[in-house]
């Protein structure tokens, strides 16, 4: 019952806005390692892994990979209990004294082997929906982009018989349009070709029912270029000479229709020293076990475009500060992907269900 990546919006006003920090799902669906292990006593976030009281998602939400489903009484306050009875326990992440991983010292799955995912609740719905896109970039340490890929899937799961004769139709004449030269789209072996390609709709070859209680990706799209990248980070050590290293760090949004929110910049500092705070935007925290750094910001978007942070730290190596690692959440797709319609192939009639779309940085880095 871990609140998974795609999940969150803007932080509500007077939260702590790292309550997700040490409990969100990272980088593709892996649950982020604890560096404490057990000895809870001694972790000075040991309280901020529990969830927060949280606004509920808006819209109907999936379930998938430990995501909570909204608006569904009961579950939300049992999860939480479980939740921080397992944060207690030294249950989450590292499994009670498995060594921690200092390069995750905040628990965002930067750099943990992928744990098994949790249970999800029983489906509310007779259908589930995820539209994702699974963001890989990488940034030079100035900021310019080395390589990005989106990858995006339509994942559909029949979760009950009536779900299963199903025409999932999209906005194929409005995505088509936009997204030419360097897109390519494919559909499953098994999705009816023709229909999707005259119609936009996406069903099984023969009138055929789709698998129960089995996620089936109908779509997939990608692309590689430069564009791709919702936002840019650069980071700029400089050896003073005199055992002091200062840095410069600058987020930079690119696409203007995105929307990125509880974003964390996370980077080594070579030392356990605190950094000394010259200028922020956003906050900060400093985890003196591991010598990590985690600048925080709660939504980048055309209001909020550009930020910077500079400190001073003792050290002799302009390298320690790499890689800068970044995690966030959102739901601004590269491809304006919309599913328009779910019916039944037998009576026309609508099916319920439960959507998401979300963006996963799966691995978002300057290096």
């Amino acid at each position: 019952g871990m609140v998974g990546f795609g999940g969150g919006g803007p932080q509500q006003g007077g939260m702590d806005p790292f309550a997700n920090v040490f409990g969100q799902q990272g980088m593709g669906g892996q649950q982020g390692g604890d560096m404490y292990g057990g000895g809870q006593s001694d972790n000075p976030y040991a309280n901020l892994g529990k969830p927060a009281a949280e606004p509920e998602p808006e819209g109907p939400r999936v379930v998938a990979k430990g995501m909570k489903l909204g608006g569904v009484g009961g579950t939300k306050k049992k999860d939480s209990l479980m939740a921080a009875m397992a944060a207690e326990d030294g249950l989450l992440g590292g499994l009670g004294g498995s060594s921690g991983n200092a390069a995750d010292a905040f628990g965002l799955g930067l750099a943990a082997p992928a744990a098994a995912p949790a249970v999800p609740a029983a489906p509310t719905a007779p259908a589930t929906i995820v539209v994702e896109e699974k963001l890989a970039v990488q940034m030079t340490r100035e900021g310019t982009i080395e390589s990005s890929e989106v990858k995006g899937t339509i994942t559909y799961t029949a979760n009950t018989e009536a779900g299963t004769m199903a025409n999932v139709a999209v906005n194929k004449n409005v995505y088509s349009a936009k997204c030419g030269n360097g897109w390519s789209f494919a559909t499953h072996p098994k999705v009816d070709k023709k229909e999707y390609e005259q119609k936009g709709v996406l069903c099984l070859k023969g009138g055929k029912g789709f698998p129960l209680n089995r996620p089936v990706g109908i779509l997939r799209w990608n692309y590689s270029g430069e564009d791709s990248a919702p936002f840019t980070v650069n980071c700029w050590p400089e050896d003073e000479g005199s055992g002091t290293i200062n840095v410069n760090m600058e987020f930079e949004l690119q696409r203007t229709d995105a929307v990125i929110t509880d974003v964390n910049i996370v980077f080594p500092l070579g030392t356990t020293d605190p950094p000394v705070i010259e200028s922020i935007d956003g906050q900060y925290k400093h985890d003196a076990n591991s010598g990590m750094m985690c600048w925080h910001h709660d939504v980048i978007d055309q209001n909020n475009s550009t930020g910077s942070l500079e400190f001073s730290i003792a050290g002799h190596s302009v390298d320690s500060f790499f890689p800068v690692q970044i995690a966030f959440t959102s739901q601004s797709l590269m491809c304006p992907m919309e599913v328009t319609s779910l019916v039944s192939t037998a009576n026309g009639s609508p099916i319920p269900n439960n959507m998401t779309v979300r963006v996963v940085p799966e691995t978002y880095q300057c290096v």
